[in-house]
């Protein structure tokens, strides 16, 4: 089991919420995946959860920092959700055919597990979060990356 011992020693209330990563294609892939149905209309839906693996090119080196550090892509968590209902499953098909897994005659539940370590593009966004007027990141597309 891990020692917590340093962390939970840390002041409280100081911790630092990560300035949002400048918008643009970033090279990925897709780390684990969950089910869920906890959005407010109980719709269900799998989440990937996506680990960033490089810069896109137009990304100027200068917004590549912050507080003048690096900012380490590998520490940013990313998710996408696809959700299970007859008007939005072919975004989810789009996805699995874009990374190279051949559905036909499969259920999702074959192949989602494929997905795993699949090579992406992750379209990151910002947005404003309107009850702080934060700016936040969040996936727009997500596709395979050949």
């Amino acid at each position: 089991m891990p020692d917590f011992s340093s962390l939970l020693r840390k002041p409280a209330g100081e911790a630092k919420k990560p300035q949002a990563l400048p918008p643009g294609d970033y090279t990925g892939v897709i780390k684990s995946f969950e089910l869920g149905d906890q959005n407010k209309n109980k719709t269900p839906y799998v989440r990937f959860h996506l680990g960033l693996n490089g810069w896109p090119e137009s990304i100027p080196d200068e917004d590549k920092l912050s507080d003048g550090k690096a900012i380490d892509l590998n520490k940013r968590q990313l998710r996408r959700d696809y959700f299970f209902t007859e008007d939005a499953l072919w975004r989810l098909d789009e996805l699995l055919h874009s990374i190279g897994i051949d559905a036909k005659g499969r259920t999702y539940e074959e192949c989602l597990p494929d997905a795993l370590n699949a090579q992406v593009l992750v379209e990151v966004q910002q947005y404003m979060n309107q009850q702080n007027n934060e700016i936040g990141n969040q996936v727009g597309k997500l596709i395979g990356q050949s």
